[in-house]
This record gives C-alpha cells, sequence and structure tokens, in this order.
C-alpha cells in the first residue's frame, strides 16, 4: 500500500510538473481602406419603427498588416449575422472570422452586441476555433482592439 501511494504521488508530481505549451503570437493590423464590405437586410427589408432593420448579414474582407513578415498576404474574411434585439435595442451579432496565410487558415468564432447607429464593431475577444494546414489542432484567442483609425489584431495560439 505504501509504495501504491508513492506511485500515486509521483504520477501526479510528475503530470503537474509538465511544462507549459509554448504560445505563439501573430500580430496585425488594418486600416478602413483595407476592408471591402458587403450588408445584406434580412426579413425582406422590413425596418423598425425606429428606422432601423430587423436583421443585417455583413461579409467583410480586409487585407491585414504583418509587421514582421511584409511580404507575407493575409486576409480576415468576416461574416456576421446580426439581428436586432428589441429587448436590448442593440444587435446581436455572432461572427465568424478566418485569417488566410500563405500556409493555412486560422478560424475564430463569437458574439457581441452592437448599437444600430455604431459603424465599428466594439473591441473583442473570441476563442481561436481550430485551423488548417501549418495550424491545424491549435487553440487559443482572437483579439481585435480598434484605436485611432486603425484595427489592431493579435491571434494568440498554442497546439492541442
Amino acid at each position: 500500500m505504501k509504495y501504491l501511494l508513492l506511485f500515486v504521488f509521483s504520477l501526479l508530481l510528475f503530470t503537474a510538473c509538465k511544462p507549459p505549451h509554448s504560445e505563439t503570437t501573430i500580430s496585425l493590423q488594418y486600416t478602413q481602406p483595407d476592408i471591402q464590405k458587403q450588408f445584406d437586410t434580412l426579413y425582406n427589408h422590413q425596418q423598425t419603427d425606429s428606422g432601423f432593420y430587423n436583421g443585417l448579414l455583413e461579409q467583410a474582407l480586409a487585407i491585414c498588416h504583418d509587421s514582421v513578415h511584409e511580404d507575407r498576404k493575409i486576409t480576415q474574411d468576416v461574416f456576421s449575422s446580426m439581428y436586432l434585439n428589441f429587448a436590448t435595442r442593440q444587435y446581436d451579432c455572432v461572427t465568424t472570422t478566418v485569417f488566410s496565410f500563405p500556409d493555412g487558415t486560422i478560424s475564430a468564432n463569437g458574439i457581441f452586441q452592437l448599437q444600430p447607429d455604431a459603424t465599428i464593431a466594439p473591441d473583442h475577444d473570441f476563442p481561436i476555433t481550430g485551423g488548417s494546414k501549418a495550424y491545424q489542432n491549435i487553440a487559443g484567442t482572437y483579439t481585435r482592439v480598434y484605436k485611432n483609425g486603425v484595427y489592431y489584431v493579435k491571434l494568440r495560439f498554442h497546439a492541442l
């Protein structure tokens, strides 16, 4: 019994001492001229009493700039479904974002709320839900912050 307890304690100690995941961070930025947007109204163009649409679909493609790898072309493809929540008088936005790199893609999904008259989504942190090719089997966070006309993006991830 004494040896069994020693073995279990040693096993717990070994598993607790595993090195942490090695994290990778990719920093990108883009400005309004880098964005191509397309909106489509839902519900056959129905508007509320206040003149706002009941719902919108937005798709945007942004050319992102990487200060470390200036020659690397990266695109950010965003698809959002926005439905006006009559209780909060804000759009509930469900968003999927895909970053395309020459060696694969990174995907993130999230939800945020948007004022009907807002033109820029609020800053957000979405979980990275996966990737392809060089970015297969990853987890992490996609963070987007808007400041002084520039969108700053950080992709922090580690291998699973």
